[in-house]
């Protein structure tokens, strides 16, 4: 459970969310103490100390005599939480954080099956290949790389991948995943994804991939999905095996 936030606290959440989310810039002034402490309903002490928290953080900067101005963007603090057992999509998770969430299409096309697919997907000759970028708060977050077999969704193409969830296509189609199987690993990311992700260079990330079976046991989903580590959270369960 989270600890209860003071009021200098909830306060310098708000003007980083305002930063976050463009209302405030790099650059703007912010308002004067006496102005935020009367359209906060809170004392000028609780605006000093709450304006001295993102000065340490180095959000804000304070110049005497002309006032207290955005300094950068603040990073995310909340991170997404990967490793439980609800199938939920990643926007869904995302959300769940309190963060705004978006996607971009990077590629969808259909991909002849290789040796590799074939192991998974032996009853399908063709494989829908989705690429997309998940965005938190309007800045690249996740790449995922998703195959489903063309024998089990046949018309992908009319579907909007960016505004509806996979899963819910999947479901429609009768072949939701009902069981997910995943695996973690630490990763460079792949060179093509560098700029992407708007890195200067190539980083360790966290690499996750997902097996999807639906009710009868059918894989009907594998999905290569990097995630960078400084919005990231992830558990496990262990068990006592007697």
């Amino acid at each position: 459970m989270n600890r209860p936030t003071t009021l200098y606290e909830q306060l310098a959440d708000n003007i980083k969310n305002k930063i976050v989310n463009g209302e405030l810039k790099v650059g703007d002034r912010l308002m004067p103490e006496r102005e935020m402490s009367t359209q906060y309903g809170i004392n000028r002490m609780t605006v000093r100390k709450s304006l001295k928290l993102l000065e340490d953080e180095g959000v804000i900067k304070a110049y005497r005599g002309k006032g207290t101005y955005v300094l950068k963007v603040p990073s995310i603090q909340d991170k997404v939480e990967l490793g439980g057992t609800d199938l939920i999509s990643l926007s869904m998770q995302i959300r769940q954080k309190g963060l705004k969430s978006s996607r971009e299409i990077l590629s969808f096309k259909k991909i002849k099956s290789t040796k590799e697919f074939e192991d998974y997907f032996p009853d399908s000759e063709q494989l829908y290949e989705l690429i997309r970028l998940s965005l938190v708060n309007d800045e690249p977050y996740a790449i995922q790389k998703t195959y489903i077999p063309c024998n089990l969704f046949h018309d992908a193409e009319r579907f909007d991948f960016i505004d509806e969830s996979l899963y819910d296509y999947m479901e429609e189609q009768g072949h939701s995943p009902h069981k997910m199987v995943s695996y973690l690993k630490i990763e460079k990311i792949p060179k093509e994804y560098v700029d992407v992700l708007k890195l200067s260079k190539q980083k360790n990330v966290f690499l996750f991939d997902y097996f999807g079976f639906d009710e009868n046991h059918k894989l009907v989903e594998y999905t290569i999905s990097y995630h960078l580590p400084e919005y990231t959270s992830f558990k496990y369960i262990t068990r006592r095996i007697d």
